[in-house]
């Protein structure tokens, strides 16, 4: 007998990480979802705050949750155990420091059932985030070509939509072979390259169910600004220039993310102390050398440009810093 929506498991999954402070109001708002055929899974990081004594408190008070703790192995480890133990169909990822609207779930249910989505996204509140390139007040459903068009501007609002991975809601078949890559910090970033290879269609809901938190210790915070891993975005943005050659003979769509290679890397060379403009400058000759070829004979001059005179590039190109 076919399943109802009302009897579709869904696991949420939230790595725990030293979140004392926010950790009762995000598993709260969880609780309190209109949606209630869920399992939460707390896998506790070892946690050097309370963060783990707080998920033992909330194992006590609903047979729903289930609590692993482990020593800090990192996020993608932490997420990677949570989809070994997730029995549900759908799988939603809830960052610890964040919470959620008590119809996130709902709201997800519905539209995978309505539209046969593989992904359902939706849309978040956050200060951080840019203006929409476009309107996003009606469901959009989306190819993969669609979903990879979001992401050629990465200062836009659909772009952190569409890579982050904690606003959405996964049919269980897409993570039967994809997993989080230890030791890589902008883990998002790979899995929805990883994503585009099997996804076939997705879906926007012009809600605002998910609320991120502007956290200064987590990995992009100020303290953080020179951390190297940072430079991995590189990499993920040569994913993706690869996949549109590859599968859709795109150059303008690789024209328009080699040129954010550059500019985001200018950037990171303005506000970057030695160290990381030493890197920055290799990463740049490294992604110029693969794509210059993608340029006109202008643009050519004017990238270049950074490889011989890195400071007069940015004092050039680089101003709203």
């Amino acid at each position: 007998m076919e399943q109802r929506p009302q009897d579709k498991l869904i696991s949420v999954i939230v790595p725990v990480y030293d979140a004392e402070k926010f950790l009762d109001y995000c598993i709260s708002s969880i609780m309190k979802q209109t949606y209630q055929n869920f399992e939460l899974i707390l896998i506790d990081d070892g946690s050097k705050d309370s963060s783990g004594a707080i998920c033992d408190e909330w194992y006590k008070k609903d047979s729903r949750i289930r609590v692993v703790h482990q020593n800090n192995s990192g996020v993608a480890v932490t997420r990677n155990k949570g989809l070994e133990m997730a029995k549900g169909d759908y799988i939603c990822f809830v960052d610890n420091d964040d919470f959620v609207t008590e119809n996130f779930l709902e709201t997800f249910i519905i539209a995978m059932e309505k539209t046969d989505a593989d992904i359902v996204m939706c849309d978040i509140v956050s200060a951080k985030v840019g203006e929409p390139d476009r309107p996003l007040d009606k469901v959009i459903k989306l190819d993969v070509k669609g979903c990879m068009d979001w992401l050629s501007n990465p200062l836009s609002k659909e772009y952190v939509i569409m890579v982050v991975i904690w606003n959405k809601m996964y049919k269980r078949k897409l993570f039967q072979e994809n997993r989080f890559a230890k030791g890589i910090y902008h883990e998002d970033e790979f899995m929805i390259n990883n994503m585009f290879r099997t996804v076939e269609n997705v879906t926007f809901v012009p809600l605002q169910n998910y609320i991120y938190r502007s956290n200064e210790t987590g990995i992009t915070g100020e303290k953080n600004k020179n951390a190297m891993y940072h430079l991995e975005f590189a990499d993920a943005y040569d994913e993706r220039i690869q996949l549109a050659l590859e599968k859709y003979d795109d150059e303008e769509y690789a024209l328009k993310v080699a040129k954010w290679i550059f500019i985001k890397l200018a950037e990171f060379y303005k506000t970057g102390n030695p160290n990381m403009q030493n890197a920055v400058k290799k990463k740049y000759s490294e992604m110029y050398d693969k794509y210059s070829y993608l340029l006109s004979d202008k643009q050519k001059a004017k990238y270049k440009m950074f490889t011989i005179t890195p400071g007069l590039f940015c004092k050039t190109f680089i101003k709203y810093l």
